[in-house]
């Protein structure tokens, strides 16, 4: 390159620089907006994780705490409305992002790390996490902090202690968040059979990266040993192996949602180079980033083809795989098009959803009421069932989607909300923590997702029906609960 060329690229590149955390800043924003402007409401997930959040743990039923703990910081600093349970989801995303671009630019250059960057923001499975308050933001967050660390590790002629540190709280608030962060140190044992990579990862400080990692991970550990291991216990329900093994065409629905979750080009990009020779060099630093794409994608994958798995749960396999995929088709000319053509796409996605959720009757007219469904309807539902409760004990719930919604929309009501269990035995957090005490609740409104009293005819002696309350969450949609009074209990009592 001549002088003046490189002179010439110097200020392109710095504008890179710039426009990344201009367009970060600018898409993390428009997203905060959205939360705030948009009629759709709290889900029943969200509902329990914001349940959650009013007591500090070190773990719940079915999560570990992380979720819980940003629910609590956003709220306590904006209030209990539905924007600020899922504030934080954006600004994980943006730490990601941010995490991935400072990654890329010392494992690639600036280039690839400017559309590194972008490209996460603007990833199709991105765009529903930053809307919805769930798990997987604060795990892909910690799950890209971990990989910046590692590349400054591999980066630097001699490590710093600082990033084995770094390393270790990223895998200890990772698994914190969400258990799929167990990936994160399988994909790090891989990785040692490159030997630059060895050289630099086989270190007296790697035994401080796992030191802090335990140590940030230990207090669920105590949690589980002293709730009967319950969250261990749910995700090992969620695996389902105790049934029929086997799924073939649930392996390739899960394949196929992969493409929904990566996008297009994105994925199929992937696939081609997984197949090139040159990646799967040892002493490739491409290794280290096929490493840590393909083993959650290749765990999740065979769990699917065993018993079942949603798309979303291999979205650890993506901001390894997206900085490898963009750093492969940044190399040529002939190949760099197709990153721009996919963040322009993916923009255009985007702007399709801000529209949506912003008016969900585009939503419908498109023909994806169903979607949607779970953040409709949920307070006017919960109201007409709060006005059948003056007089009764407490109101009894059966299924564990209302009574979240049910705490979150009813808040400030006396009355107690509880749950009890319609198969006799505790598959929820409010059946475990929330049950039905008999010697307190004498006389109360059952509310069922059936339209009989066959959960509690064999428990209850006066059983009697007053209605039903009904909600239309979508186009040819209804979501109905049938009410009760139960009184003269006479099944088991509670230990």
């Amino acid at each position: 390159m001549t002088a003046d060329n490189t002179h010439h690229a110097a200020p392109q590149l710095a504008d890179l620089v710039r426009n990344f955390w201009i367009i970060a800043a600018a898409i993390t924003g428009v997203r905060v907006l959205i939360l705030i402007l948009t009629p759709l409401g709290i889900g029943p997930d969200e509902a329990q994780y914001w349940y959650w959040s009013r007591d500090f743990d070190f773990g719940y039923y079915s999560k570990p705490p992380v979720i819980a703990w940003a629910i609590a910081l956003t709220t306590g600093l904006f209030g209990n409305s539905d924007w600020a349970v899922r504030l934080s989801a954006p600004f994980f995303h943006f730490g990601a992002a941010a995490f991935l671009y400072l990654a890329a630019k010392r494992l690639y250059d600036e280039r690839t790390a400017f559309w590194t960057g972008l490209g996460w923001l603007v990833m199709p499975g991105v765009l529903l996490s930053s809307f919805i308050m769930a798990t997987d933001a604060p795990l892909l967050f910690f799950w890209s902090a971990g990989l910046f660390f590692l590349a400054r590790i591999i980066d630097e002629p001699s490590p710093r202690i600082g990033d084995f540190a770094g390393l270790g709280a990223a895998i200890g608030l990772g698994l914190m968040s969400k258990y799929a962060m167990i990936y994160f140190p399988v994909a790090l044992t891989l990785i040692l059979l490159s030997k630059p990579l060895r050289e630099k990862l086989l270190s007296p400080p790697l035994a401080l990266t796992a030191l802090i990692a335990a140590a940030l991970f230990a207090p669920n550990i105590i949690w589980n040993m002293q709730n009967d291991f319950q969250t261990l216990s749910h995700t090992a329900d969620n695996a389902d192996w105790g049934a029929q093994l086997f799924h073939p065409l649930a392996f390739l629905e899960f394949f196929g949602g992969q493409f929904a979750v990566f996008g297009i080009i994105p994925f199929a990009a992937l696939i081609y180079v997984v197949s090139q020779r040159s990646v799967w060099r040892l002493e490739s630093r491409d290794f280290l980033l096929l490493v840590f794409a393909l083993t959650p994608l290749l765990i999740v994958a065979g769990q699917a083809f065993l018993s079942r798995a949603h798309a979303n749960w291999a979205a650890a396999a993506y901001p390894a795989a997206l900085m490898l995929v963009t750093g492969w088709l940044c190399r040529e000319k002939r190949t760099a098009g197709l990153v721009k053509l996919s963040a322009g796409f993916h923009g255009g996605l985007l702007v399709l959803f801000t529209i949506g959720v912003l008016n969900p009757t585009v939503i419908d007219r498109a023909g994806f009421s169903s979607v949607v469904r779970d953040l409709r309807g949920w307070k006017a539902q919960t109201d007409d069932i709060m006005a059948y409760a003056p007089g009764y004990d407490a109101v009894l719930v059966d299924d564990r989607y209302l009574i979240s919604e049910m705490l979150y929309h009813q808040k400030d009501s006396e009355l107690e909300i509880a749950a009890i269990d319609p198969n006799a035995s505790i598959n929820n957090h409010f059946e475990a923590f929330r049950p039905f005490d008999p010697t307190r609740m004498k006389r109360v409104l059952f509310v069922t997702t059936r339209n009989d009293a066959a959960h509690v005819d064999y428990r209850f002696r006066e059983i009697k029906r007053l209605g039903q309350a009904e909600a239309e969450p979508g186009e040819g949609q209804t979501r109905t609960y049938t009410l009760y009074e139960l009184s003269g209990f006479y099944g088991k009592r509670v230990p």
